[in-house]
């Protein structure tokens, strides 16, 4: 493009200058021509957006009149508000890598004006408050402000060592705790949680009922790690307890849940000592312990009587438990106990558990009933003083190709039982369970018949226990499949029932991870939420710096998570 010299410039101006009459006067006319089509596009601009403005506004006013005939318009506030809470069961995964999703009760209120209305009068709506991974301060201060002193559900972190959070926590969390029904410490470092502590150790808690602490630093400690105590002022009404494998100062209280889960891993068991000091305030009242995580036993006698748990009911033990020398039974007495569940435990643990059942009957485990072995390594050769020692047993869970040997067991006496008329091992049993966790074209594998119609081994054996159980008069009641490929064996066995006309209540339940699930506000699972939120945001935060970290400079957290901060999002 040709720029102009200063001397054209100085020529162009010169010939404007000495225009004629007539020129000068149509140059006149052309820029008030100009200028009124100016002011005339401004005004017609100005009349265009008031317009859509107008229209929106109409179709905003037909739309509400619109919406009044639909069904859900009709529904009295009351109603509506019941099932917005109930929609807040939902678990929904956080596909979005670009930000984090909104909470429900946001999105419910953002739909229509009276939606709004009804979800900001109502206070259960704004109980749960997850900070910070989906509510900032903003946010956390307007759910605190429409909850109206209902009872809160909180869940802190993970990423609260910054010094502004923390002073937030205690401003805002900590003189609220009478207010705080269920509490989750979520965290990635030791050193988090112990700062969490601090805020909290010497408060009372006076609805608190359920408390769950996460500590996700698998980081070795060198040294004995020291207890953290909570809620030195008491918490009466607590209830459910889930603990990380860490050393931790519990209140008196009547607490009837204990789950110690996996965390931080094997390398950093919990001693067994501070385990017992985790159980004791508790052992009156509790009636279901799950021991997941790892505590260390190796060449510690309990050197005292095990600690009495007079009231468990349920006991749910993972090989983590044992891999590091620790005898259960020696630690605890459960006389009570009616459900024992095993999952993973090695053969050495279980032949452990085995003789002691044997060796303490009848005193002990007279009560079980329901007795659940989940992957475990049982010995080929059990033998029936297994059976003998816990003959109130009514409910048998086994895994699919780990255990054939205990249903061939049962087998077995139940043929002894036909051919000498006495009764069969565990005349009492009513429900037989079976955990399938791998695909059913497995057992297809090993068949050696060259029948086509011929059922897999595992499905034949199963037929037979079915069979003998009611040729000896004790028949199953139910027959229940659980397990991420319960589905299809499900579907042939029952088929194979119908072939050889049995009649047999089956029930079926497949364990995988659904897009949505509902366990949040449930008693037995409501930590689940906890959990899988937390999941979500690392995963979130993981995709997140995938996709937009400079390549060749990533900022990783020291667990391998990313660094990174977002803006809040205020509802």
């Amino acid at each position: 493009m040709r720029r102009w010299g200063f001397s054209e410039t100085m020529s162009l101006t010169n010939l404007v200058s000495f225009l004629d009459h007539d020129s000068q006067r149509e140059l006149d006319d052309l820029n008030k021509r100009i200028n009124a089509l100016q002011e005339r596009k401004h005004a017609l601009t100005l009349e265009a957006f008031q317009v859509h403005t107008t229209i929106r506004t109409l179709q905003s006013r037909a739309a509400h009149i619109t919406n009044k005939t639909a069904p859900v318009s009709r529904l009295p506030s009351d109603v509506l508000a019941i099932i917005f809470e109930e929609s807040r069961r939902l678990l929904i995964p956080w596909s979005n890598v670009v930000k984090r999703p909104l909470s429900p009760e946001v999105q419910l209120s953002h739909v229509s004006s009276r939606w709004r209305e009804v979800a900001l009068s109502t206070p259960a709506l704004w109980t749960t408050i997850r900070f910070p991974i989906l509510h900032k301060e903003a946010a956390t201060m307007a759910y605190l402000q429409r909850c109206n002193q209902a009872p809160l559900n909180v869940h802190i972190g993970p990423r609260v060592s910054d010094p502004d959070l923390l002073r937030f926590i205690a401003a805002q969390f900590v003189p609220r705790l009478n207010q705080i029904r269920e509490l989750t410490f979520d965290t990635d470092e030791r050193q988090e949680l112990c700062a969490l502590f601090l805020l909290f150790a010497e408060e009372p808690a006076l609805i608190l009922k359920r408390l769950k602490i996460c500590c996700n630093d698998t980081r070795g400690s060198s040294g004995v790690v020291p207890r953290l105590d909570i809620f030195k002022a008491g918490a009466p009404l607590l209830s459910d307890v889930r603990l990380s494998a860490l050393a931790v100062g519990l209140p008196q209280c009547s607490a009837t849940t204990l789950h110690l889960e996996p965390q931080p891993g094997p390398g950093n068991p919990l001693s067994r000592l501070a385990f017992l000091d985790i159980l004791a305030p508790l052992a009156t009242t509790l009636t279901t312990l799950h021991l997941r995580g790892f505590i260390s036993g190796f060449h510690q006698e309990p050197g005292s009587a095990p600690v009495e748990l007079p009231a468990l009911k349920e006991l749910l033990v993972y090989g983590n438990t044992l891999n590091h020398g620790f005898n259960v039974f020696r630690n605890i007495s459960t006389p009570a106990i009616r459900t024992l569940s095993l999952v993973n435990v090695r053969r050495q643990g279980l032949s452990s558990i085995h003789k002691f059942i044997a060796r303490t009957s009848p005193e002990h485990f007279r009560h079980l009933h329901t007795l659940r072995y989940i992957n475990c390594d049982i010995d080929d050769d059990l033998d029936v003083y297994l059976p003998h020692a816990t003959s109130a047993l009514t409910e048998l869970a086994v895994s699919v190709k780990h255990h054939t040997h205990l249903l061939r067991l049962l087998l077995n006496s139940d043929r002894q039982a036909a051919l000498h008329g006495v009764s069969p091992l565990w005349c009492n049993l009513r429900t037989l369970t079976l955990h399938v966790s791998k695909p059913l074209d497995r057992e297809r594998e090993d068949v050696d018949s060259d029948e086509e119609d011929d059922p897999p081994p595992t499905m034949g054996l199963l037929l037979e226990v079915v069979q003998e159980r009611r040729a000896v008069g004790k028949p199953l009641d139910l027959l229940r499949i659980e397990g991420p490929h319960a589905r299809s064996f499900y579907e042939e066995f029952t088929t194979l029932l119908v072939k050889t006309h049995e009649d047999l209540h089956t029930e079926v339940f497949s364990a995988s991870l659904p897009s949505s699930v509902d366990v949040q506000d449930t008693e037995v699972d409501w930590a689940f939420a906890a959990h899988y939120i937390g999941n979500q945001y690392r995963l979130f935060m993981f995709k997140k710096h995938q996709q937009f970290a400079p390549h060749g400079a990533p900022a990783i957290h020291p667990r391998g998570l990313p660094v990174m901060a977002y803006p809040s999002q205020v509802p």
